[in-house]
C-alpha cells in the first residue's frame, strides 16, 4: 500500500523539480498525472508552479530583446551598483 501512495502522491521536492522539467521538455503520461493531483492538493506548490511560469515567460521575452539588440551593454553606473550589492550580499 505504501508503494502505491508512493507512486500516486509526489513530494513537494519531485513536484517542484517536474515543475521546472516541464518548462524544458514534455512530460510523461504519469509525471503528468502525478503532478497535477499533488497540484490539486498543494496549494504551495501551485503557487509555486504560477510563480515559475511568470519567471519563464519573463526570462523568454527578455532573451528574445536581448537576442535582437547586439549592442546591448550596461552603463558603468549599473555594473557599479551591481557590485555594490553582489559584495554587500557576499559579506
Amino acid at each position: 500500500m505504501k508503494k502505491l501512495m508512493n507512486l500516486i502522491v509526489l513530494s513537494c521536492h519531485k513536484a517542484t523539480l517536474l515543475i521546472e522539467k516541464s518548462h524544458n521538455q514534455p512530460l510523461s503520461f504519469l509525471d503528468k498525472v502525478q503532478l497535477s493531483m499533488h497540484l490539486k492538493i498543494c496549494d504551495k506548490c501551485a503557487g509555486y508552479q504560477k510563480q515559475s511560469l511568470l519567471i519563464e515567460n519573463v526570462l523568454k521575452a527578455n532573451h528574445q530583446n536581448l537576442s535582437n539588440s547586439s549592442n546591448f551593454k550596461l552603463s558603468d553606473d549599473s555594473k557599479s551598483r551591481i557590485k555594490k550589492v553582489i559584495d554587500k550580499n557576499i559579506k
